[in-house]
């Protein structure tokens, strides 16, 4: 496998000095007006805490030994300061995949505790690794406040075989309504779909052939027949 597809969106990533020296260089040439003392005194934290950053899509132009990285920091005032930064591949000390849903659970709202252990309980039952990104994550890497009332909770799987889809979609469509679900499904090739698009396109009235479904991997964005998916995955 080539060095850069190892990295793929949501992964993990803790940086070495020398990227850090770029993700500072480049957040000042980029936006030197809009660097705000506390943008750059979140960074500089993040930095000493030893927090990982997350992989994102690939941007057009970015060189084939580059890794395109992202951090949230926390909100404030309602808002979700974001930063983009790309790093050499070579300068990253430590990658994983995101964190295992089962990792994250003691660290949500106790209300949702008892619906998510079981959620994953069956999910395990039937071979569907779940895992967790976005502000769950963030909260539990970091001790930060990110998760509110609002809140989701971004659950994403890789499928293995076209049954191993359908038990897992039959599961989140069984569970969304006890708990504030959302994500991804992911397909070979890294390719994402929401799978509430999904759920919403097994109603429509209309092939899997003719319909299309957006999808992210990590490069572009487009429209990708559902036949199409289905077929990347095995039949068994």
């Amino acid at each position: 496998m080539d060095q850069i597809e190892q990295f793929q969106r949501h992964d993990l990533v803790w940086l070495s000095h020398q990227a850090w020296a770029t993700v500072f260089a480049q957040q000042m040439q980029r936006v030197p007006d809009e660097m705000t003392s506390f943008t750059v005194q979140a960074l500089h934290r993040w930095q000493q805490e030893e927090w990982p950053a997350v992989v994102r899509r690939r941007d057009v132009d970015a060189a084939d030994d580059e890794v395109c990285i992202g951090f949230a920091l926390v909100p404030v005032n309602g808002r979700k300061p974001r930063i983009a930064a790309r790093v050499k591949a070579q300068d990253i000390l430590e990658h994983q995949p995101s964190l295992a849903l089962s990792t994250v659970i003691p660290f949500v709202a106790p209300r949702w505790q008892p619906a998510l252990k079981a959620f994953n309980s069956e999910g395990n039952a039937v071979g569907v690794r779940w895992r967790v990104y976005g502000s769950v994550v963030f909260e539990f890497l970091t001790g930060q406040s990110y998760v509110n009332e609002q809140s989701d909770i971004d659950v994403l799987f890789r499928p293995q075989s076209q049954e191993h889809l359908v038990q897992g979609l039959a599961l989140l469509r069984q569970f969304q309504t006890q708990i504030p679900l959302d994500g991804e499904v992911i397909f070979p090739q890294s390719q994402a779909v929401s799978w509430k698009e999904w759920l919403l396109s097994d109603l429509v009235l209309e092939s899997s052939q003719t319909q299309r479904l957006l999808v992210k991997d990590n490069q572009q964005v487009r429209l990708v027949s559902k036949l199409e998916l289905m077929q990347s995955l095995s039949a068994s």
